[in-house]
C-alpha cells in the first residue's frame, strides 16, 4: 500500500515550497468528506463517522493556515491581516451565500422544511453569514444549516491565532503558546461537558457543538506545522511511515463506529483526542511525502478537491430529500443524496467557487501593485492550500 509511504522528510520540506498542491492532503480532504458523507446518510451504522471527519478537518485546516501564517510572517516578519482575512473570504463566502441563498429561495417558496411557517428563515442565513452555528443563540435556526458549526468554530479560531501566533513567535515561545492554548481548550471543554452531565445531559448536542470541544484539534494542526521539522524526522524510512500509517486509518476506521460519539463523554475525553492524534499522523505523513499519489487514489483526490461544498450541501440536501428528517433514510434516498451532493459539490466548484479563485487573483494583483510595485505577484499559500 503506497498511501502516503513515499520519500525522505527532509526532502519533503523543500518540495512542500515548490509543488502547487499536496495531493496527498487531497487524499485526506476526500475522505475526511466521504466520512462525513457516510455519516449523515447512515447514522445508525456509522455513529461516529461525522465527527471523526469533522476532527480530520480540523487538524488539517490548522497546519494549513498555519502555514500561511508563518510564511507570511517569514516573507514580511508581520502578518497582512488584510490579506489574509481577504484570501479567507474569497475561498469560502461564495459557496456558502449559495447554500444559504438557495436555502432561503426553496424555503420561501415550498416550505419543505417547515422553516417559513416557523419564522426562522431570516435567522438561520443571519446565523449561517455570521459564522454563530456553535454558539447558544436566542433565536432558533433551521438543521438545513446544522454542519455550519464547523465553519463557525475555524473562522473564531482565525479571529484570535494569527495575533496569537505573531507575538510568540516574535518571543520565540510558539511552546507555550502551544501548550497554554492546549490547556485552555481541555480546560474549557472539560468543564462544559461535566457540566452537561450533572446538571443537563439532554443539552449534549450543545455542548457539542461549542468551540472549546473540538478546537483542540485546530491547536495540535497548528503545533504540526510549527514543529513540522521535528515531527517529520519521526517518519524517516519507509517501515515507519508504513507502521504509522496502518496504525493511524485503524484507529479512525475503528471510531467510526464508535456508539453516539455525538453526545457521550466518552468518545469527547478518548475517542476525540485519539482521532486527533491519527488525524495528525497522517497529516504529516501527506505533507512529508514527495511522491506522487498512487493513480488508485484519484477519485479520493477529486473529492477533497470539493469537500467543502460537498460538506455545505449533503446535510440540507438529504433534508429536503427526505422530507425534513435524517433518521431512518431509505437506502435510495442515502444514495440519492450523496449523489447528488456530489453534483453540487463539482457544479459549485467551476461556478461560484471558481468566482471566488479569479477575483483572490485580481485582489493579489492589485496588493502587490500597489503595496509592491516592483515586484510581480505570486501565487499565494493560502491559493496553494485553498
Amino acid at each position: 500500500m503506497a498511501l502516503l509511504v513515499g520519500e525522505r522528510p527532509a526532502q519533503a520540506v523543500q518540495h512542500t515550497a515548490k509543488r502547487p498542491r499536496l495531493d496527498g492532503l487531497d487524499v485526506l480532504r476526500g475522505a475526511a468528506v466521504g466520512a462525513v458523507l457516510l455519516g449523515h446518510s447512515w447514522p445508525g451504522i456509522f455513529q461516529g463517522a461525522g465527527i471523526v471527519g469533522v476532527i480530520a478537518f480540523f487538524v488539517l485546516s490548522g497546519y494549513l493556515i498555519t502555514n500561511v501564517l508563518v510564511g507570511d510572517i517569514e516573507r514580511h516578519r508581520k502578518i497582512r491581516y488584510g490579506r489574509f482575512y481577504a484570501h479567507r473570504a474569497f475561498r469560502l463566502v461564495p459557496a456558502l451565500v449559495s447554500l444559504l441563498g438557495v436555502y432561503a429561495i426553496v424555503e420561501l417558496a415550498t416550505d419543505v422544511l417547515g422553516d417559513r411557517s416557523k419564522g426562522i428563515v431570516g435567522y438561520t442565513v443571519l446565523a449561517g453569514l455570521g459564522y454563530l452555528k456553535d454558539l447558544p443563540l436566542p433565536f432558533d435556526v433551521s438543521m438545513a444549516i446544522g454542519p455550519l458549526w464547523t465553519l463557525a468554530v475555524e473562522e473564531q479560531f482565525y479571529l484570535i491565532w494569527p495575533a496569537l501566533l505573531v507575538l510568540a513567535l516574535r518571543r520565540n515561545r510558539q511552546g507555550r503558546l502551544i501548550g497554554w492554548s492546549a490547556a485552555v481548550a481541555l480546560f474549557l471543554m472539560s468543564a462544559s461537558v461535566l457540566a452537561m452531565v450533572t446538571l443537563a445531559p439532554q443539552l449534549h448536542s450543545l455542548v457539542y457543538a461549542l468551540p472549546t470541544t473540538w478546537g483542540l484539534g485546530l491547536i495540535i494542526g497548528s503545533a504540526l506545522r510549527l514543529y513540522r521539522v521535528h515531527v517529520f524526522s519521526w517518519f524517516t524510512g519507509r517501515r515507519p511511515r508504513r507502521a504509522a500509517l496502518f496504525g493511524s486509518v485503524a484507529v479512525l476506521a475503528a471510531l467510526i463506529f464508535f456508539p453516539k460519539a455525538n453526545e457521550t463523554p466518552a468518545f469527547m475525553f478518548i475517542g476525540g483526542p485519539l482521532a486527533m492524534a491519527a488525524s495528525a499522523v497522517l497529516v504529516a505523513l501527506a505533507a512529508s511525502r514527495t511522491a506522487v499519489m498512487p493513480k488508485w487514489t484519484r477519485p479520493v483526490q477529486l473529492l477533497g478537491t470539493v469537500s467543502y461544498a460537498a460538506y455545505l450541501w449533503n446535510y440540507a440536501v438529504i433534508l429536503w430529500l427526505n422530507g425534513g428528517s435524517t433518521a431512518d433514510l431509505p437506502p435510495f434516498i442515502a444514495v440519492s443524496a450523496i449523489v447528488v451532493t456530489l453534483l453540487i459539490a463539482v457544479i459549485s466548484w467551476h461556478t461560484v467557487e471558481r468566482l471566488g479563485r479569479i477575483a483572490r487573483a485580481r485582489f493579489d494583483q492589485h496588493y502587490s501593485a500597489r503595496y509592491h510595485p516592483d515586484r510581480q505577484p505570486a501565487g499565494s499559500a493560502a491559493s496553494r492550500h485553498g
